[in-house]
């Protein structure tokens, strides 16, 4: 039989054991709906306030960020011809890339204009000098420079003999007295190009470079006269093999010395280009 001690301290032991339990049940976690509820009641960041931008970093109106083309150090086309015939290069397929490129480069560089045709005179470019003081002209540092032997000299630096290729017509040449110094671009050409506004200083530098390979070229006195004062719309050399070089060479010495090309001029030179990237 339970004695009333025996009841309560039994009594006692349950109670403490229901409020244990009650103690030690774990939190009721929040439902789905209650979840979402305090995730949208979260500050967050506004959609209108985005990061600053790194360094160097620009802002674009379009979705994803485009590649920005290289810039170029090529003076952009004056003329429309001259973005059709740096389409025409580019379009071609047999040339090297270098080639494609130069052409394009030099073409895109030169400024079409009508040329002056009146005034010119060859002693407004005084030459041939000696700019080193070595004794040597520039005639005969020229010649000098492209033998293709040892050359032998006389008084006051002159060249006797040597060895010579004549690039306008493939012939070689043995004696110095058959050989013209060919402006690449002749005298007349650059004053109707441009040189009529320059000093006499500048014209005479001009007249005697040697520090562009191209400006003056040693070649036979008949293909140099038989040139004359035209450009390759009017005149290209007997030697077939030559004439990408040549057009190469008088587009680099025009863009050098800021010459202009008239629009026949620079047709001429595009056809010419165009065909020797293929």
């Amino acid at each position: 039989m339970w004695k009333p001690k025996t009841i309560a301290i039994v009594t006692g032991v349950v109670i403490l054991g229901f409020i244990g339990l009650v103690t030690d049940s774990p939190e009721p976690q929040p439902t789905t709906s209650q979840t979402a509820s305090q995730a949208q009641s979260t500050p967050t960041a506004s959609a209108s306030q985005e990061p600053e931008p790194e360094p160097n970093e620009t802002e674009s109106a379009d979705p994803e960020p485009k590649a920005t083309p290289a810039a170029s150090s090529s003076p952009a086309p004056s003329e429309p011809g001259q973005e059709t015939a740096n389409e025409e290069l580019v379009a071609e397929e047999g040339g090297s890339s270098e080639q494609v490129d130069r052409f394009t480069f030099l073409l895109a560089s030169m400024e079409i204009k009508p040329e002056v045709t009146s005034g010119y005179d060859r002693g407004l470019f005084k030459h041939w000098i000696d700019a080193d003081g070595d004794s040597c002209n520039a005639r005969e540092e020229v010649l000098i420079i492209e033998s293709l032997e040892s050359v032998t000299l006389g008084a006051g630096c002159k060249v006797l003999t040597g060895s010579w290729f004549s690039s306008y017509d493939a012939v070689v040449i043995t004696d110095s007295s058959k050989l013209d110094i060919d402006h690449m671009i002749p005298l007349k050409e650059a004053w109707d190009s441009g040189a009529n506004a320059w000093s006499p200083e500048r014209r005479q530098a001009f007249a005697n470079d040697l520090d562009l390979e191209e400006a003056l070229i040693a070649v036979s006195a008949g293909s140099n006269r038989s040139k004359s004062a035209r450009d390759p719309a009017e005149w290209l050399p007997t030697n077939i093999s030559y004439r990408c070089q040549y057009v190469e060479d008088w587009m680099t010495v025009k863009v050098k010395w800021e010459l202009s090309v008239d629009a026949k001029e620079f047709d001429a030179l595009r056809g010419i280009s165009v065909g020797c990237v293929n």
